[in-house]
């Protein structure tokens, strides 16, 4: 392996290698280990190391629970995991656009190792630094205890993105020209971020791929109910953190999966992120973009035409749903709304118009629910302080596994990294010529947003910024497209819903 020069940065030096014409570095911690007595604890700056640190290789992933068939399944695992990792076309002056990706997995699962992650592609394409972390999961990022614990995980993003504003220069990269970007829980960490004032300085540009934030969500009430069922089936009086600091940390993945698992069956949501906490996330994010919390930040947003196919092909009793129990079935999963049975039934009537049977419908109601109309309310509030607002809609349809998974969730995240050769598991389909294109295309506009805020470029029709009056929405699937308000009879079925937050 060919080494890199000595690079200089805030916390020492370090020696990375060069692969396929890039300087790669990997596995750079950017805080100190959340063990110990750090455990439960806000991320402390990381210490200078002595001498030359070795950084060729992925550092581990946050502890969480075995997902079969994931592609970091035997990738190690630590509470040590508070490190990131570069890809940047030199160690020079150019002052590149940067761009930081935060992984998704529900805040349980998931690591910066992955194959899709790969940030070669997008680096040699774009001429751009990309950045991937890792950060903490489940309880131990995101345990709610009032005044004493909140929002860790948050907080590791946030001390990432400062580590990465000090010692970008020394990569290539400009600090005044970063974007986050990130898919599904990582997409929703980058709406929370814009919310957050410990992250306004480090944030140029957003992306967010398949994630926003639930109008019904983020209250403390929730976080509270979450922490106090995990403290009782561990057996630990409510609130005591040192008692939680002695329990190991595969006693603690198992013991909040089973929980996790159990409110799955039952169609009950106790999760833990984000809460607000009057101080690290001191509103709802939604109601602080509207406020213009983010009003210098260009934002690009979007989804996948069947997001919710990804969830609802693993139950397969949910795949020959009826009409009568599609309605319990979907009254079950908006309980937080407290719709009546006529409601629900005028909702779903909604969605019947052009689509054939139950199933259909369940995934175009959940997918909607659950992640196009969160994303619309996120770019009706930011639109209405910064203008470069866009839209997207990924509607290419996977063929493998029978096609039946459609545009589903995750399924834009190689097209987006250049990835599709690395990916070849699951939903992700092999490179041919028509998806090849379409990455293509995604991973220019990407690159244009970061560059300039912009995400056109020659090879896409004009794409025009998003605003409640017009709603335009760029297609990218086979046809590459602009619309205006697709699907807006579902859309206006969405808005007829009691949601708390009204921006």
């Amino acid at each position: 392996m060919k080494k890199t020069d000595i690079v200089k940065t805030t916390t020492g030096k370090l020696k990375g290698s060069l692969e396929n014409g890039l300087f790669v570095f990997k596995g750079i911690p950017y805080a100190q280990p959340p063990i110990g007595d750090l455990r439960f604890r806000d991320p402390v700056e990381k210490e200078p190391w002595d001498g030359i640190l070795e950084a060729t290789e992925f550092g581990p992933i946050a502890p969480q629970p075995d997902v079969v068939g994931s592609s970091i399944r035997y990738h190690p695992q630590s509470e040590d995991c508070l490190t990131l990792n570069i890809w940047t076309p030199a160690c020079d002056n150019e002052k590149r656009p940067v761009m930081f990706w935060i992984h998704g997995g529900a805040f349980h699962y998931g690591g910066a190792p992955s194959p899709r992650y790969n940030g070669e592609f997008l680096s040699q394409r774009g001429d751009v630094c990309v950045i991937t972390i890792n950060y903490r999961l489940g309880a131990l990022g995101n345990l709610y205890v009032p005044d004493e614990v909140s929002n860790l995980g948050f907080m590791d993003q946030v001390t990432a993105l400062k580590w990465n504003y000090d010692n970008i220069t020394n990569f290539g990269g400009d600090p005044n020209n970063i974007t986050i970007f990130g898919e599904s829980a990582g997409s929703t960490a980058v709406c929370t971020l814009l919310s957050m004032p410990a992250a306004k300085p480090f944030i140029r540009r957003a992306i967010c791929q398949s994630g926003a934030l639930d109008p019904q969500g983020n209250n403390p009430e929730g976080g509270i109910l979450a922490t106090k069922t995990l403290f009782s089936r561990l057996g630990i009086k409510p609130g005591d953190i040192d008692a939680m600091r002695k329990i190991s940390v595969e006693k603690l993945i198992k013991k909040e999966n089973k929980i996790r698992l159990e409110n799955w069956e039952k169609r009950v949501w106790i999760g833990y992120p984000p809460t607000v906490d009057e101080n690290k996330v001191p509103e709802h994010p939604l109601l602080s973009i509207s406020k213009g919390s983010s009003k210098n930040v260009d934002l690009l947003i979007g989804t996948n035409l069947n997001e919710w196919t990804f969830f609802s092909m693993l139950t397969p009793k949910l795949q020959h749903i009826d009409w009568d129990n599609l309605t319990e079935f979907i009254k079950t999963s908006l309980s937080t709304l407290d719709l009546d049975k006529t409601q629900v039934e005028k909702l779903i009537n909604s969605y019947k118009h052009s689509r054939n049977n139950p199933f259909e419908v369940l995934n175009a109601l959940s997918t909607d629910f659950t992640f196009r109309y969160p994303s619309i309310r996120v770019a009706e509030a930011q639109a209405k302080h910064n203008n470069n607002t866009y839209m997207y809609l990924f509607t290419y349809k996977t063929p493998v596994l029978g096609g039946n998974y459609g545009a589903t969730h995750a399924l834009e995240i190689p097209f987006v990294f250049g990835t599709l050769d690395d990916t070849e598991f699951g939903v992700y389909p092999k490179r041919d010529e028509i998806n090849s294109k379409i990455s293509e295309l995604m991973m220019d506009s990407w690159i244009s947003f970061a560059r300039s805020g912009n995400p056109n470029h020659n090879e896409i029709p004009p794409w025009p910024t998003y605003s409640i009056d017009n709603r335009d929405t760029l297609l990218f699937g086979e046809d590459i497209k602009l619309e205006k308000d697709p699907l807006r009879t579902e859309r206006l079925a969405m808005e007829e819903l009691p949601f708390m937050y009204r921006v």
